[in-house]
């Protein structure tokens, strides 16, 4: 373990009481900020490919010292708690105590990340319980977190808890910052058997902002979590969304968005870990490289021991529009077990007139043959009246390319 800076010991300490947490959380804080002083400060995925992270300068004067403002719009069925609110909740300090101490919360893989786990200083946990319409059908709680990232250092932990049979539709948008900001989020999504949650993430960050976001679902039996992500904008983004499906019957989904644009550098993992019998998921990706952009994807699916009858894949597409703009994609199987189906297919591409024939042949000009085309390249990820939203914003973003 590292030796941790007076400083940092301080501010843990202030942080924690400010919040009024239990001892249990001051020690779990300083075993995060001691693993993190051994951690990388730069990412690096193979040949001149490396993962996004602040810049190496900033490691000694990082303090995630600001709090992000929320707005939330929540169902009536759903119990909301601030993270000082939830230390103190007797329902929920066993479940979080649990998951916080126990190998399903995401282990830091990077100084930042693992110092943002230290020092959050704000927090949400969302409690879902099954809610019974008028005619007695279950009813799907929904919650928009709108997060007003402060000009600054910030990070937060989000936990969702959705109990046996509940569904919950949660929103996630990220808006604010500037060029100095760096804000780092951890989510989790931790089900019970037969629970059904839809996760849509998005953001309207400023030019510049860092953005550092690690999200786990943990599905139960019978369960299922779908994340829908749009990256889009002049930032910098490193994002890990991963999908662990321990109970048999599972179901995980990971659609992804990526319209790089400007200088923007993105760095997405998409991963799945099948850890039960009978489990399903996909991961699929469409994505836009323009100007002088630069993304890395990475997708993984990994298939436990002894796991049997169990159907995973994954597919990335993505377009190069312009010829300063960089995509990296690298794929990877761990499959360790011999009863599975498992797919995955890439592709990294540029537009051709064949994409635009058919439009043009029908009377389209050239501007609206590739606004179709590019939908299409969208679509095919993002299928559907329920990702009608989705669309709309992909639309937005690509509408001035």
């Amino acid at each position: 373990m590292g030796i941790l800076s007076n400083d940092i010991s301080a501010s843990i300490r202030e942080t924690s009481s400010t919040l009024v947490e239990p001892e249990w959380l001051l020690t779990w804080r300083n075993k995060r900020a001691e693993a993190a002083e051994t951690l990388p400060v730069a990412l690096k995925y193979g040949i001149g490919i490396s993962g996004v992270l602040p810049s190496e300068q900033t490691k000694g004067s990082l303090r995630y010292d600001q709090t992000a403002d929320y707005h939330v719009d929540a169902s009536k069925g759903l119990e909301l708690y601030t993270w000082k609110e939830a230390v103190i909740q007797e329902e929920i300090v066993p479940i979080l105590e649990g998951l916080i101490e126990s190998s399903f919360f995401p282990e830091a893989n990077n100084y930042y990340g693992g110092l943002a786990q230290a020092l959050f200083r704000s927090g949400l946990v969302v409690y879902a319980q099954p809610s019974v319409g008028d005619d007695g059908a279950l009813k799907e709680e929904k919650l928009t977190l709108d997060t007003l990232v402060p000009k600054g250092n910030s990070a937060d932990v989000i936990v969702l808890i959705v109990k046996e049979g509940a569904q919950l539709a949660f929103t996630s948008v990220l808006s604010g910052g500037d060029n100095t900001s760096i804000f780092a989020r951890t989510i989790i999504v931790l089900t019970e058997a037969d629970a059904a949650v839809r996760v849509m993430q998005k953001e309207t960050l400023a030019q510049g902002v860092t953005a550092l976001v690690a999200a786990r679902g943990i599905a139960a039996g019978h369960s299922s979590i779908v994340w829908s992500e749009i990256f889009a904008g002049d930032i910098r983004m490193r994002s890990e969304t991963d999908n662990m499906l321990v109970g048999e019957g599972a179901k995980g989904e990971v659609l992804q968005g990526v319209i790089a644009r400007g200088s923007a550098q993105y760095d997405i993992f998409a991963s799945v870990q099948h850890c039960a019998s009978h489990t399903y998921s996909r991961i699929r990706a469409a994505g836009l490289g323009t100007d002088t952009s630069k993304t890395v994807y990475r997708g993984m699916v990994d298939m436990r021991e002894g796991v049997r009858a169990v159907d995973g894949g994954q597919e990335a597409q993505f377009l190069v529009l312009s010829p300063n703009a960089e995509v990296d994609a690298i794929p990877s199987l761990d499959i360790a077990s011999k009863d599975v189906l498992c797919t995955h297919k890439l592709s990294i591409a540029h537009i051709k007139d064949a994409h635009t024939f058919y439009p043009k042949l029908r009377g389209l000009s050239d501007t609206e043959s590739r606004a179709l085309f590019l939908e299409g390249h969208f679509a095919q990820v993002f299928a559907g009246e329920v990702y009608e939203p989705i669309m709309n914003d992909i639309r937005s973003a690509f509408s001035t390319l």
